[in-house]
């Protein structure tokens, strides 16, 4: 993570390891994202271009009871829209996934700073848009993440506020 003179903090560079394929997902800040599989081939990672119909979407297992409402929400809005929907309780592998492609969207609403700071910038470098609920730009701050390919993200991001599906109940 990089703190320039009067910003907020970047990250900069990040990794994610997936040790139930023995793959390696990186990049760097300007400099794309990749993936090294274990046999040490490597290839760039690209964001799915899918619209939501066509997507695999990701969504969070809430941590709390707190996250549960919304993130249910945000389920059952997004799973009649969308090709169809994948729990698999990391949020580093879900967004490595959607950066790689594997799935074109992730969201979830509860999120300690180190759980996506890696995978915002692969899903970033991969050429997806990564933001908070509300649509602002990702920053080691943001707790609620909708991350997504461009051929989804707005539509992504509109049905999960229209019913709170990426922010936490006050």
């Amino acid at each position: 993570m990089r703190c320039q003179s009067g910003g907020p903090p970047e990250v900069v560079a990040g990794a994610v390891y997936d040790p139930s394929r023995d793959e390696l997902f990186g990049a760097r800040r300007g400099a794309g994202a990749w993936c090294q599989r274990g046999d040490g081939a490597r290839a760039p990672l690209a964001a799915s271009p899918n619209a939501l119909r066509d997507a695999v979407v990701y969504a969070g297992a809430p941590p709390t009871a707190r996250a549960l409402d919304p993130s249910l929400r945000g389920i059952a809005a997004v799973a009649p829209k969308a090709r169809t929907m994948r729990l698999l309780g990391s949020a580093a592998i879900m967004l490595a996934y959607t950066a790689a492609g594997r799935g074109a969207a992730d969201f979830e609403c509860a999120l300690a700073a180190w759980d996506p700071a890696a995978g915002a910038l692969l899903v970033a470098e991969a050429g997806g848009l990564v933001t908070d609920a509300a649509g602002a730009p990702y920053g080691p701050l943001t707790r609620q993440i909708v991350a997504a390919g461009p051929g989804c993200h707005a539509e992504l991001l509109a049905t999960l506020d229209a019913v709170g599906g990426a922010r936490l109940d006050d």
